[in-house]
Order: C-alpha cells, then sequence, then structure tokens
C-alpha cells in the first residue's frame, strides 16, 4: 500500500503515526495482561474484549446495555454478540438482567468482579502510564493527550455517520449494496 512522504523529513507521515500507536496499544496491552488477575482473563479473545470494552465505556452514560445495541454498535450480529457476552458471563465478569422496559430483552453490566476488574485495570493503566510520563516532557504529555482526544472524537463521530447509513466524512447516506444486511461474525 503506497503511502505518500511527509513533506517535511522530519514529520512522520500517517503510516508513521499509525505503526507507532499500534505498537504502544500492543505493548500497553501486553505489559498490562502480564498482571491481569484470573487465567481465564488471560485468554480472553479480542471480540470478549471489545464487548468488555464497550460496557466499560457505557457504564457511566446510565443507560442499559442490550445484546441488539451493543451488536449494532460494534456492527456484529446480535447471535455472536450474544455468543461472546456469554464467555463473559460464565466467567463472573458481566450479569444478564431482565429489562423492566421489554420482557423480550435483557440488560447488560458488570457484576461487582467485573466492577473490581475494571478499578484494578484503570489503577494499572494509570499506574503504568504514570511510570512512562518521564520518557517525555509534560508539555508533550499533554500534547499527546489532546490529540488522542481529538482523534477519538472525530472517529467517534465517523462510526456514528456510519452506523447511521451516512458517509462517514460527508454524513451523506451511504448507498449500501444490495446484499447488505449481513453482518460479520465476531
Amino acid at each position: 500500500m503506497p503511502t505518500t512522504p511527509s513533506p517535511n523529513a522530519n514529520e512522520p507521515s500517517g503510516r508513521d503515526i499509525w505503526r507507532n500507536l499500534v505498537h504502544v496499544s500492543d505493548l500497553f496491552r501486553t505489559v498490562a495482561a502480564r498482571e491481569a488477575p484470573g487465567k481465564d482473563l488471560n485468554r480472553i479473545t479480542v471480540n470478549q474484549a471489545r464487548i468488555f470494552g464497550y460496557l466499560f465505556r457505557r457504564r457511566t452514560d446510565g443507560r442499559p446495555v442490550r445484546i441488539k445495541t451493543l451488536a449494532h454498535d460494534l456492527d456484529v450480529s446480535p447471535a455472536a454478540a450474544s455468543q461472546a457476552v456469554e464467555r463473559l458471563v460464565a466467567w463472573g465478569v458481566v450479569e444478564r438482567t431482565p429489562d423492566p422496559d421489554d420482557r423480550r430483552a435483557v440488560r447488560l453490566s458488570f457484576t461487582p468482579r467485573g466492577e473490581a476488574l475494571v478499578r484494578r485495570h484503570e489503577e494499572r493503566a494509570a499506574e503504568l502510564l504514570d511510570s512512562l510520563s518521564g520518557v517525555c516532557p509534560p508539555e508533550d504529555f499533554a500534547v499527546f493527550d489532546r490529540v488522542l482526544s481529538a482523534l477519538v472524537a472525530e472517529l467517534g463521530r465517523r462510526w456514528a455517520a456510519i452506523l447511521a447509513g451516512k458517509d462517514a466524512k460527508s454524513a451523506r447516506p451511504v448507498r449500501k449494496p444490495a446484499a447488505a444486511g449481513r453482518r460479520k461474525p465476531l
């Protein structure tokens, strides 16, 4: 895949930045996982981790999380989402409770064990980042935080547009191919 070189040789290209983000993410996850409690949770799949992360992000917004919503937001089939959730339930970190607004639906939330795991993960991640703070001046970390926040906001906006059936960049409706409708499994 060709990449456009940066106009300034001292500036990283989009590909350079992408590689570094992926590498930092992988290393961060690897280092953090070495301290993760519970051997079962060390074997969590990427898709189960996506669901865990989704519940992690949604746990503070006060809205109930249903399988159907989770599947839609992660762009997977409800059956695949349900199967992945079942393993998290079996590990005792996620629970299903009846939805009082819809007898056929269930709400997903963390169990006390899951909440404790989230808190430990947050603490370990903060400790790890704090331990790395000496590798760059504080003002560089402040810029990094602002850049990450801007990227998260823009990518979140684009993902919401895609889920709404619009072009991510221009927010125009996307023309779906005739075979659309099947979602990729987890």
